[in-house]
């Protein structure tokens, strides 16, 4: 017999459901004021609440940010992590092209949150506390599966990269990898970390409106930049690099049903 799961009682519910009114409203406030402006007593008010009653769900503005920060991560995780399950597996340009895309659409649909996990830190929250790393992790973990998972296909091949490490980055870089328990070179770790900080770096300039404004949209300069990361690699190796367009019109196929960043619909042809 199916296990009967016990109803939660109401009264978790509601605090449940106060602890999300409240998240919704520090939210709102963010995306109006920025993160230094965010206050307990101002979300209190917006809310009908008394500050004391407040601080009975989170005891200080370090802990509302931290789980508003928990909250982002582990949102642009599963965008991350649902690109990368549906994209096809024997096609890795493919695959890393749509998760790229997940994270720029992600941050575009998202931009308070993506200003608060990415942006300055205020200097009033500590470290990320263990529950927001790990969901961190969770979403810079997609990137390095995509590698990991490439590297083993024998279609990216960074090892030539090696000679171009310091051996004090290359010493750094191996550390990293070994406390992240991923069977990484230093050079794929160095392939990882120029890929995800061109992502980032396309991703706040548009953003943080700082793209030139006569770019129009920016979809097919963002797929250029990351198909060219990606394809640095594969030319490395003994496969020829992918043909831009080709692999272009395959990611807009895989994801015909959803619209690009820009609103429009992809392409469902090689052409």
């Amino acid at each position: 017999m199916a296990a009967v799961t016990a109803p939660v009682p109401r009264r978790e519910r509601v605090r449940q459901a106060t602890i999300e009114e409240i998240k919704k409203t520090a939210r709102d406030q963010l995306a109006e004021h920025g993160a230094a402006a965010l206050s307990l007593r101002a979300v209190a008010r917006a809310m009908g609440m008394t500050p004391s009653a407040l601080y009975r769900y989170f005891d200080s503005r370090a802990s509302l940010i931290s789980a508003l920060a928990r909250d982002a991560f582990s949102s642009l995780a599963d965008a991350l992590e649902a690109a990368f399950d549906a994209a096809p597996t024997d096609e890795h340009s493919v695959r890393w092209l749509l998760v790229a895309r997940a994270h720029r659409r992600w941050a575009l649909e998202h931009p308070t949150e993506y200003t608060l996990i990415f942006g300055p830190q205020p200097s009033d929250v500590p470290d990320k506390s263990d529950q927001v790393l790990a969901e961190l992790h969770r979403s810079v973990n997609v990137l390095f599966r995509c590698m990991v998972e490439a590297i083993a296909s024998g279609v990216a091949c960074p090892d030539r990269l090696d000679i171009e490490l310091s051996p004090r980055l290359r010493e750094d870089l191996a550390a990293w990898m070994a406390l992240e328990q991923l069977p990484l070179s230093p050079a794929g770790a160095a392939a990882c970390i120029t890929a995800w900080t061109q992502l980032h770096g396309f991703i706040a300039l548009e953003v943080f409106g700082h793209l030139p404004s006569k770019l129009g949209s920016p979809d097919d300069l963002y797929d250029q930049q990351m198909l060219g990361v990606f394809a640095r690699l594969i030319r490395l190796g003994p496969h020829s690099p992918p043909d831009f367009a080709t692999v272009i019109a395959r990611a807009d196929r895989a994801t015909s049903h959803h619209p690009r960043a820009d609103g429009s619909r992809p392409a469902t042809n090689d052409s």
